[in-house]
């Protein structure tokens, strides 16, 4: 970013300004370097229309002071703000990584323990924030950065806040905050103010998205979704993500409840339970669902049984039980009691089944349950059992036990064992005797090749072809997947494929010079680069006129995509655009004479010039110098007579 004198935008004699890296809402961000502390840093600088309002501008200046003392590892910090040109900026820790929506936006779908990793790194950062005071009010994506080393950490802390009202104002503008709406809590969309739990609201959506690919609500216009955020319920996750984990899903119903009453209490205790998800234990949130799950069985079978009771207890004749429906018998048989005794039993045993069934479903197979009771698969063919395990998507690793007292590959037992409860996302491990001539393929991912082809070779099996495959968690050089998969039992001395990560995936700049800004901008969209065009001037008639002339990124570079390059396009500067202002003034001059005596205060420029114009006065004087030459020249006039002799001599 450069100045009118071509020379870079220095804030405040301090932050030089670099080149542009994002533009939100509300402000552009640049990459700059301060120049006191010799240091990288980013710089937010605020749209000017924010700046025209007072009680925004206190509030700006209130929250920004707040932001700033915030000091925790995975928060942005922010250095300084100040006032520059009409607006306001914001000095910031300039983290070297990608923004979530970034990843996101390229198809990068997280695993559920990556995104608990991501989500128990920002509840970290909201739990110090909201013991501060500070609710973040807009916490999206696009506020969720992951450093190159893996640390994530939370942008805009305090500044949310103080654009609130101004964001808030525009959501009936369509398209404003379409963004912020994506993420808002309900309490939010009704105008409510926000609070520590309007937080964790939007963290769930941000869960929710980080698995789907999508925000459980969308819509054509901000106040659309607004709508869906305070009347809709999401979509279920587990409709959305087949092998979403049950824990997950149960820690993302429970942070989009609309009832902030009904969701975590704090920040730490989302922690908590992100924690006891990552370790494969059973949430608090799932085992809330549980709980009530069986109570609700429970009672119902109780309150079957019950009724079913009362049924026994009617005599003939008698009076109802109280609260029972009266019944009228048609005729009063004394064979009937036996018949009564044997309806009642039979109505005992279909309640308590239900009962059963209900109770066995709220702990065994239901959603929202994310527990199961494992079944007893010993004498079964392991080759049955991992079917049957992977279609009820349950995690399992096939081991091989050459003790095992069954033959060759059947079942000998599962850890845990049969009939106690497996929690969700919790490792079944299923022992059999090796089959001869058959081997598992063993856990390579992460290793390399060199080492992969040994633990290969250990069990019999050989390296056949290696792809390349993008992979933002895997690093370059290392085993993402095989095929067959790793788990699957194949003969031996089969080749495995393995596929090696090389890295993210990049993007390849163009080449576009000569190209019109409007190939040139197609171009870096199919690349998915961010275009930033800057112009040259050309004298009139130069054939690049129009066209790229020169571009930041050199063409073939290999870059991260949604970079930012930098097109410098020729553009005329006709003189007539230019001489019409330069030769004005001469033009005004001549009625500019008259002026003078009728407008002495816009003569006083004039008279500076006047001062200006007499040194051409005393020229002339410099010119009688010329005239004291022609004395200086008589003696050319005396030359004549010294040739008059000539002429005597001639006579």
């Amino acid at each position: 970013m450069v100045n009118g004198n071509g020379g870079p935008i220095v804030l405040n004699d301090r932050y030089e300004i670099g080149k542009r890296i994002g533009r939100g809402g509300m402000a552009d961000v640049f990459v700059a370097r301060d120049r006191l502390l010799d240091r990288q840093v980013a710089i937010k600088v605020l749209f000017p229309e924010f700046a025209t309002d007072p009680n925004f501008v206190e509030r700006f200046r209130r929250e920004a002071q707040a932001a700033a003392n915030l000091s925790h590892p995975n928060i942005v910090n922010v250095y300084d703000w100040g006032r520059y040109s009409g607006t306001y900026y914001i000095a910031m820790e300039y983290v070297h990584g990608r923004t979530l929506a970034d990843i996101l936006r390229n198809n990068r779908q997280l695993t559920s323990q990556q995104a608990a990793e991501v989500a128990t790194e920002v509840a970290a950062a909201l739990s110090f924030a909201h013991k501060a005071g500070l609710v973040h009010r807009d916490i999206k994506p696009a506020n969720i950065l992951i450093g190159s080393d893996g640390q994530v950490k939370v942008a805009d802390f305090g500044i949310a806040r103080a654009m609130g009202a101004a964001t808030e104002s525009k959501l009936t503008q369509a398209g404003a905050v379409m963004g912020t709406a994506t993420y808002f809590s309900p309490e939010q969309a009704q105008g409510a103010q926000p609070h520590p739990r309007s937080d964790l609201y939007s963290l769930g959506i941000v869960m929710y998205e980080m698995l789907a690919g999508q925000a459980p609500f969308v819509g054509d216009n901000p106040v659309a979704i607004a709508y869906k955020q305070v009347h809709d319920a999401p979509k279920p996750l587990n409709q959305v993500v087949a092998d979403v984990p049950r824990g997950y899903e149960s820690i993302v119903a429970k942070l989009l409840a609309k009832d902030p009453e009904r969701r975590y209490a704090s920040a730490d205790d989302l922690r908590d339970d992100l924690r006891r998800f990552s370790n494969g234990e059973q949430p608090d949130a799932l085992r809330a669902i549980v709980d009530a799950h069986g109570a609700a069985a429970a009672a119902a079978a109780t309150a079957a049984a019950a009724r079913a009771n009362q049924t026994t207890t009617m005599r003939a004749g008698g009076p109802p039980p109280s609260g029972a429906m009266p019944v009228r018998r048609r005729q009063p048989e004394p064979r009937s009691r036996n018949g009564w005794y044997a309806l009642a039993a039979f109505l005992a045993l279909v309640a308590l089944a239900i009962g059963g069934f209900l109770l066995y479903r709220a702990i065994n197979g239901g959603d929202a349950a994310g527990q199961s009771t494992i079944a007893n698969y010993a004498g079964q063919r392991i080759d049955d059992v991992s079917a049957e395990l992977e279609d009820l998507d349950i995690r399992f690793a096939p081991l091989e036990d050459p003790n095992a007292n069954r033959p060759p590959g059947i079942v000998d037992r599962t850890d845990p064992p049969a009939d106690d409860l497996l929690g969700a996302g919790q490792l079944l491990r299923v022992y059999y005797k090796p089959i001869p001539d058959q081997s598992v393929i063993p856990n390579v991912q992460g290793e390399t090749v060199e080492r992969a082809t040994a633990i290969l070779a250990e069990r019999d099996l050989t390296v056949g072809d290696t792809t390349p495959a993008p992979s933002e968690e895997i690093a370059e050089g290392r085993v993402v997947r095989t095929t067959p998969r790793i788990g699957r039992r194949v003969d031996k001395n089969s080749s495995v494929e393995l596929f090696v990560s090389e890295g993210p995936v990049l993007a390849v700049v163009p080449d576009m010079v000569g190209d019109s800004v409007l190939t040139a901008r197609n171009e870096l969209a199919a690349a998915q680069l961010t275009p930033n065009i800057e112009s040259i001037d050309l004298a009139p008639g130069d054939p690049n006129i129009g066209l790229v002339v020169a571009q930041s990124e050199p063409a073939d570079t290999d870059v991260e995509p949604g970079s930012i390059v930098t097109l410098t396009v020729g553009e005329e500067r006709a003189p007539l655009t230019t001489l019409p202002p330069a030769t004005l003034p001469p033009a005004t001059l001549p009625p500019a004479t008259q002026p003078p005596a009728t407008l002495p205060p816009a003569t006083l420029p004039p008279p500076t010039d006047p001062p200006a114009t007499q040194p051409p006065a005393t020229v002339p004087p410099e010119t009688q110098p010329p005239a004291t030459d022609p004395p200086e020249t008589e003696p050319p006039p005396t030359d004549p007579p010294e040739t008059d002799p000539p002429p005597t001599t001639a006579a």
